[in-house]
């Protein structure tokens, strides 16, 4: 099994984290190519596509928006035990459920929530 591990920021990218946000849909893009291109063998590809989760990255550990990270290890555990390919925990749902025509909006009001309008 190969496990990549991208973000929600893969599918709504944050304006702050330009190139972070590009790395993780760049890696969710090679999941998807690798994992149809290995269908027919043994080897599966799991992403793992967490939302903002309280960690040291970004200094996140007593932000209240973000996921307490042991939420997110139960829920990310409960999911494995599935045959789900991504996973993708309940926070995260709405990011991964991109708005396709509407995204320019989607994106919009996500930074101005986040980081507030320039």
């Amino acid at each position: 099994m190969v496990v990549n591990v991208s973000s929600g920021l893969a599918f709504v990218p944050l304006s702050q984290t330009a190139v972070y946000s590009s790395t993780k849909a760049a890696l969710h893009s090679y999941s998807l190519s690798l994992r149809h291109r290995l269908k027919n063998t043994s080897v599966s590809v799991l992403e793992i596509a967490p939302p903002w989760v309280q960690t040291d990255l970004l200094n996140s550990n007593e932000e209240p928006r973000a996921m307490p990270l042991g939420e997110f290890i139960a829920e990310t555990m409960q999911i494995l035990g599935t045959e789900a390919n991504e996973i993708v925990v309940e926070r995260a749902a709405p990011l991964r459920a991109n708005a396709g025509p509407n995204e320019h909006a989607l994106v919009n009001q996500f930074n101005e929530m986040i980081v507030g309008t320039a």
